[in-house]
C-alpha cells in the first residue's frame, strides 16, 4: 500500500511540474525583449507549484512544521543558511517560503548537471539558480557574476545555500569528527564542518543587497525522513528555529566572516541535540511510533 501511495503521490507532484515547464518555455520569446518580466513571469510559476508541493507535503506525506525563534520581515533579500540531512529539508525551507510569501524569490545552489532534468532541473533554470560544477576555480567567478546581476538589476532574492556541502551521512560525519579532532575543532555529532567558500563568495556577490543573513536549524525528532518515506507518508514532525542576523552584525571581513560561520555550526550542533530531544519527548511523538 505504501508502494502504490509513493507512486500516485509523485504522479500527482511531477505531473504538474512537466505542465509548467511547457509554460515557462514560453518565456524564451520575450527575455530578449524584458529580462524583469521573464523573471516576474517564472516566479509566479515557481511560487505556486511550490506552495503546492508545500501542500502536498503537509496533507499527503506527513509533514508537520513548528517553526519557533525570529519572526522575519516579508519584504527583504537574505542569505538562507541551512543545515542539510535530507531532501526533505527543500521541502521544509519551501514551506518556510510559502509562510513569508517568497518562494518567487527562492535560489538554490544545484548541481550542474540537474539543469537538463525535465521538471526540478528545467523550473530552477528558469529561475536563475546557480548551477555548480564541482569545480570551485571555474565555480567561483560564474557564482559571483551571477548574483552580481541580481544585485544590479535590485531581484528580490532569498538565496539558499547548504554550507556543509552535502547532506549529513554516517561516513561524511565521522570524516568531520576526524578533521575536528585533528584541528582542535569542537566534535560535530549532528552537522559537518561547514565550507565557507560558498559562504563568502554569496556575500560578495551580493554586497549591498543583502539586508540579513537567516539561519535556520531544521530537526527530525531522529533520523531525517527520505524522499521515499515523504512519498509514502511517513513524513515525520520538524521543528525549525530561524534566526535573523542583520547584515551589519556579520564581520566585514574574509577571515571574520568564515570564523562567524564555524562558530555558527557549532553552536547549531549543541541546538539540535536539544530540538531533537524535545521532538522526542513530546507525547505525539511516541504515540505515533506506537
Amino acid at each position: 500500500m505504501s508502494f502504490i501511495r509513493a507512486i500516485l503521490f509523485s504522479i500527482f507532484v511531477f505531473l504538474p511540474l512537466l505542465v509548467i515547464n511547457a509554460f515557462q518555455t514560453l518565456s524564451i520569446l520575450w527575455r530578449p525583449f524584458s529580462l524583469k518580466w521573464f523573471r516576474r513571469y517564472n516566479n509566479f510559476w515557481a511560487h505556486h507549484y511550490w506552495s503546492y508541493v508545500g501542500f502536498m507535503a503537509q496533507t499527503f506525506g506527513g509533514v508537520s512544521v513548528n517553526f519557533i525563534g525570529d519572526r522575519l520581515p516579508y519584504h527583504e533579500n537574505a542569505l538562507v543558511l541551512a543545515n542539510h540531512q535530507s531532501t526533505v529539508d527543500i521541502v521544509v525551507q519551501l514551506i518556510i517560503g510559502r509562510e513569508y510569501r517568497r518562494l518567487g524569490d527562492m535560489k538554490f545552489f544545484v548541481k550542474d548537471v540537474l539543469k537538463w532534468v525535465p521538471g526540478p532541473g528545467w523550473g530552477m533554470a528558469f529561475l536563475e539558480c546557480i548551477f555548480m560544477k564541482r569545480n570551485w576555480a571555474e565555480d567561483r567567478a560564474r557564482v559571483v557574476a551571477q548574483l552580481r546581476k541580481f544585485q544590479k538589476d535590485r531581484v528580490p532574492v532569498w538565496v539558499n545555500i547548504y554550507p556543509e556541502g552535502t547532506r549529513i551521512k554516517p561516513s561524511k560525519l565521522a570524516a568531520a569528527q576526524d578533521y575536528a579532532q585533528k584541528s582542535g575543532l569542537p566534535l560535530p555529532r549532528h552537522v559537518l564542518i561547514p565550507r565557507v567558500r560558498g559562504f563568502l563568495a554569496t556575500l560578495e556577490g551580493l554586497e549591498g543587497h543583502l539586508q540579513a543573513v537567516y539561519d535556520l536549524t531544521i530537526a527530525y525528532p531522529e533520523t531525517a525522513p527520505t524522499l521515499w518515506d515523504l512519498l509514502s507518508g511517513k513524513g515525520t514532525p520538524v521543528t525549525v528555529e530561524i534566526t535573523r542576523y542583520p547584515i551589519e552584525a556579520l564581520p566585514a571581513d574574509a577571515e571574520g566572516r568564515s570564523a562567524w560561520l564555524m562558530k555558527l555550526y557549532q553552536d547549531k550542533d549543541q541546538r539540535l541535540q536539544q530540538l531533537m530531544a524535545q521532538l522526542r519527548s513530546a507525547p505525539g511523538f511516541a504515540k505515533q511510533r506506537a
